[in-house]
């Protein structure tokens, strides 16, 4: 593999695949290896092996698919989630009218409010309502919990995703403590 860096803590040139990654954003650290991350997280007293160990199953539940496949089979359905187009058709005397299309995209299952942190000038945190997709942008298995979620509105049983950057939610970030309560609340909506 071709190396893309080198670690500011050990020193190793690291490729792709051995690159840290932060597990709410999913960007890559720029100086760090996999292995430098893992040995922070044990020297900062991540808890203990067999909770770390559960907490890794639950997020691979949700970011390999297997969470929606459940809920699939619970007999559980999504909502659709549409897009809203407009545009303005000509008539007579110059006169113009809007049309709007609203366009179904994909589908979601709402699983509740969950903290979410828009990042600005002064990074702003607050609820907002969540939904797992059903297909995210790519498909599953998706990187982390944070891409097979998503901030939604929804109105008269249609769910609206919210996005305030043009090529994706970049500039929003889900708050990592609410992982743990996004997996209770999917396991809840399966056994209820």
């Amino acid at each position: 593999m071709l190396a893309i860096g080198r670690c500011r803590e050990c020193g190793r040139a690291f490729c792709m695949s051995h690159q840290a990654h932060n597990e709410v954003t999913g960007e890559g650290y720029a100086a760090l290896c996999i292995q430098c991350l893992e040995r922070r997280t044990r020297v900062a007293g991540g808890g203990d092996a067999r909770s770390d160990a559960r907490a890794a199953t639950e997020r691979t539940w949700v970011t390999s698919g297997q969470a929606a496949m459940d809920l699939y089979a619970a007999g559980i359905a999504p909502l659709p989630v549409v897009e809203r187009h407009s545009r303005f058709v000509k008539q007579r005397l110059g006169r113009a009218r809007e049309e709007i299309d609203e366009i179904e995209v994909g589908a979601l299952w709402v699983i509740g409010r969950f903290e979410w942190t828009e990042m600005q000038e002064i990074p702003e945190t607050r609820e907002w309502t969540t939904g797992l997709l059903a297909r995210p942008a790519g498909g599953y298995p998706v990187a982390m919990v944070a891409r097979a979620v998503a901030r939604c509105k929804v109105t008269d049983g249609l769910a609206t995703v919210i996005r305030d950057a043009p090529y994706g939610d970049s500039y929003t970030q889900l708050e990592r403590r609410e992982i743990p309560r996004i997996i209770a609340a999917i396991r809840k909506q399966i056994s209820g």
